[in-house]
């Protein structure tokens, strides 16, 4: 893809700025293209002492409405204060992996908004710098910054992720200040107490459309049960944690809010007189349309249960000890329905299932089903043979199914028009005519994942110059591949946001650096160093 006028423009902006009049800013660059010029500025890390005053000057302005900074250790605690006096009307927020801020810099930013109604706050486990690599202890936000955000009548999603040092008080307090709060997601969050689900249902009430709540601390069926009481309109829950809640809690959830996704897959304590409680209730599990399941229920679906699926769209029986008679039953009466279907490391299954799949499921989306060694997916060449029902696939998943006959991926590859996402990592038979034939095909590809096998350039290239939209590239630890590969992927993917390669004599890191200094965004490229691991960042 080459870069548009106004890319070329933007990128000449950012290194200028300093340089610039107020009066040729407001006259030729519209508020869209500031906060553009702003996140990329933020995302190759060009907000240096020299650089900010201009920043603050000619972006920090009050019609400015959305800012997203992504893995940038130069937003601090200042500039956050200085963008809540210049940026009183944001309405979405976007903090993900900027380990260089803390409680105080939020509260000044949070405390002079009135118009938010987006809000994401993600941390890291590991991540970038633009010094180098941090970890998840750096970081230092507890959520006492919400005590400042007041802005009830406009704030409807939140998502907080991945932060050590946050306490239940913060969301306490996010909640309680802002009410009608609909869309909420605290995810990865250790520290968090169990009750924290019923004061969550209190607060919100019937606001709450959709909470999450995976990988938190443990839960018990009277935290669930809260929110019987109080969010009759709740209609997606994710509780993917090992708390003690039991199917009867699940039921009466099910029962009396309106939910149609839910999201269980993590509940190992899940017992079968349990699952079979929460899917007695026939009329109200009609409703749901998005169900993924724990690895101890996944098996224990009967045909009572699938006849009352009557809206399933997306069903997840990843993990579990699912069975080909069980997948034959779910096609045959969810297939003539389902848009995406998730079976992964499920290792009961034979090439049977990949058969029921084809004759019944023709309008997937989405098909995952990795590390399945133990399947050839030679079954699935009718689903691919047929151009209607390929067409409607975006997203294929065979990571690790070391057994993938090569029969299937060249099929997929020539028919898969709309395809846009494929892990093919470890999948012996993947080379460089596959490649080719997924360049020619597959030109809307944003997600490559082909790790661990045989590819050269002269395959990956008919990719990099046929596929503009690519996004994610992992290719570790490809030996064959050089700096051909790297520089025409500065020179034509220019939405990359991450890179997986390996570490051979063929790739240097000017070619490596060249990729990121080329990015619209900012590029983590990882690279693999005789089965060690290295973030590399210029």
């Amino acid at each position: 893809m080459v870069l548009t006028l106004s890319d070329i423009c933007l990128r000449c902006v950012a290194g200028n700025l300093p340089h610039l009049k107020a009066s040729k800013m407001s006259r030729y660059l519209t508020v869209v293209q500031r906060e553009i010029l702003l996140e990329r500025m933020v995302s190759h890390c060009l907000l240096t002492d020299s650089v900010l005053p201009s920043v603050t000057y000619f972006l920090f302005r009050e019609e400015l409405s959305r800012v997203c900074f992504k893995k940038c250790d130069q937003i601090t605690d200042d500039v956050l204060s200085i963008l809540g006096k210049g940026c009183p009307n944001l309405t979405s927020i976007s903090f993900v992996k900027c380990p260089s801020i803390t409680d105080r810099g939020l509260s000044s930013l949070f405390k002079t908004q009135t118009r938010l109604v987006e809000l994401e706050v993600r941390g890291h486990y590991s991540g970038f710098s633009s010094s180098g690599i941090y970890s998840l202890e750096e970081e230092e936000i507890t959520g006492s910054c919400f005590s400042e955000l007041k802005v009830p009548e406009t704030l409807r999603t939140v998502h907080l992720c991945r932060m050590p040092t946050f306490t239940a008080d913060g969301v306490k307090a996010l909640v309680r200040n802002n009410s009608q709060i609909a869309n909420l997601k605290v995810t990865d969050i250790p520290s968090l107490t169990a009750d924290l689900m019923e004061f969550i249902a209190e607060s919100l009430g019937g606001h709450l459309i959709q909470l999450n709540l995976a990988r938190t601390n443990q839960m018990k069926t009277a935290h669930l049960l809260s929110l019987t009481r109080h969010c009759p309109n709740l209609e997606k829950l994710v509780i993917n944690t090992q708390g003690s809640m039991t199917g009867e809690g699940l039921k009466e959830v099910v029962e009396h809010c309106n939910i149609h996704g839910l999201d269980i897959s993590n509940l190992w304590a899940m017992e079968a007189a349990h699952f079979q409680a929460m899917m007695s209730v026939e009329e109200k599990v009609s409703r749901l349309r998005h169900l993924h399941l724990s690895t101890q229920s996944g098996h224990l679906i009967t045909n009572a249960m699938l006849s009352s699926l009557t809206d399933m769209r997306e069903l997840d029986l990843g993990g579990s000890r699912v069975t080909d008679e069980v997948v034959e039953q779910v096609c045959l009466k969810l297939g003539h329905q389902l848009d995406k279907l998730f079976l992964d490391v499920c290792r009961d299954l034979t090439d049977r299932s990949c058969g029921s799949i084809s004759k019944h499921c023709k309008k997937l989306s989405t098909l995952s089903m990795y590390c399945n060694e133990q399947l050839t997916f030679i079954g699935l060449i009718s689903l691919l043979s047929s151009q209607e029902t390929a067409d409607s696939l975006v997203k294929l998943n065979f990571r690790a199914c070391t057994q993938l006959d090569y029969a299937v991926l060249s099929t997929l590859a020539t028919t898969c028009s709309n395809l846009e996402h494929l892990d093919a990592t470890r999948c012996v038979g993947f080379d460089d005519s596959i490649l080719r034939c997924l360049g020619e095909t597959c030109r809307n590809l944003s997600v490559l994942h082909v790790s661990g096998t045989e590819i050269t350039d002269d395959g990956l290239l008919h990719v990099i110059y046929n596929c503009p939209l690519l996004r994610s590239l992992q290719v570790l630890p490809c030996a064959n591949l050089t700096d051909r590969s790297m520089n025409a992927l500065a020179q034509r993917c220019h939405n990359l946001e991450e890179v997986f390669v390996g570490a051979t004599p063929g790739i240097t890191p000017l070619a490596v650096k060249h990729v990121q200094e080329m990015g619209l965004r900012r590029v983590d490229v990882l690279i693999y160093h005789d089965n060690k691991i290295s973030f590399t960042v210029f």
